[in-house]
């Protein structure tokens, strides 16, 4: 058996392929580690690139306190990981705690979810060379809209136009170098519009049979999300929301469309997505542009900080919208 990396950019569905994957009967897929794998790893010396017993468990004691893996909110036998732990395999060290994971949860295979794998492909390659890579991508438009509703991300569309199109660019030309046998690209939208055919067919990539439970991952969403981290994905128990499917052309403005397709148009063709024959010249675009480049790296948010002003972004206002008493 090999192990799955599931992963995309932020704002991409990455959190509903997960519970999607996850709800299948046999590969267990715990919450977004986000960086963690890759951090330790960058921290190897910290652990004397675990060459001993005891490197190996000072490791493993951090691990299991870390905030992402507390909120697994799972048992793990610590002995059961540290006897699967092999010296100088930092391989062998996620997969040890995915395995447990997984075990714990009556199932026989594991995946990880990371947005951070699409900056590290090539890391994970590394560690497991027979590992299946699993790339869900959104029309950038749309994920440059719903960044903008989060209390992170990239600041502004500009940004998030170029971070789009670098990181799915680079990933991609991975993808080309593994080959098919390894890395599956496929779009947010047909997991939307289609997600029996789209699910079945990432089923058959990662050698499973497709399980009708994937369809109703909804009901395992209490069980595997927190309930304080939930409003981060307010429509995660609903079925897959059609509305969320081009966004841009009811939400993104003209010079804002302008803005994003003058960076990323020619990614944005090579993903099959519908972009402006030749880019419209106009003046708000580019005065558009210039507000967004000098509001690089959240410059207005920190400049407001500064003064005490912080503004809250829609999701933000909306959870506090729910708490407020009747």
């Amino acid at each position: 058996m090999y192990p799955a990396f599931l992963f995309g950019m932020e704002r991409s569905g990455t959190t509903l392929l997960s519970m999607m994957v996850g709800a299948h009967p046999e590969i267990a897929v715990p919450l977004a580690t986000t960086g963690l794998w890759f951090d330790f790893h960058a921290r190897l010396a910290d652990y004397s690139n675990l060459c001993s017993g005891a490197d190996i468990d000072r490791l493993v004691v951090d691990v299991l306190a870390h905030e992402r893996i507390r909120l697994w909110r799972t048992m793990l036998d610590a002995g059961r990981i540290r006897a699967a732990i092999r010296p100088s395999d930092f391989g062998s060290v996620v997969a040890a705690f995915h395995a447990e994971y997984a075990r714990a949860h009556g199932k026989s295979r594991w995946a990880n979810i990371d947005i951070a794998t699409l900056d590290n492909m090539h890391v994970a390659d590394r560690w497991f060379p027979n590992a299946r890579f699993v790339h869900i991508v959104r029309d950038g438009r749309d994920v440059a809209i719903s960044n903008q509703t989060m209390p992170y991300g990239a600041g502004n569309i500009a940004e998030c136009a170029e971070a789009w199109k670098r990181r799915i660019t680079i990933s991609l030309r991975m993808g080309d170098i593994l080959g098919p046998d390894r890395y599956l690209p496929f779009r947010y939208e047909s997991l939307i519009l289609q997600p029996q055919t789209t699910l079945a067919r990432i089923c058959t990539f990662l050698g499973l049979p497709f399980h009708e439970d994937m369809l109703a991952y909804g009901e395992t969403v209490d069980a595997r999300v927190p309930a304080d981290k939930q409003w981060l994905w307010p429509e995660l128990k609903s079925p897959p929301q059609t509305s969320k499917v081009d966004r841009w052309r009811r939400e993104m403005s003209e010079n804002q469309r302008v803005v994003f397709e003058g960076i990323a148009a020619d990614t944005l063709r090579e993903m099959g997505y519908e972009t402006y024959e030749q880019l419209p010249r106009r003046v708000g675009a580019h005065l558009l542009e210039l507000g967004y480049f000098l509001g690089r790296g959240r410059r207005l948010e920190r400049l407001l900080g500064r003064f005490g002003i912080k503004r809250r972004t829609r999701l933000e206002r909306r959870r506090v919208s729910c708490k407020a008493p009747d």
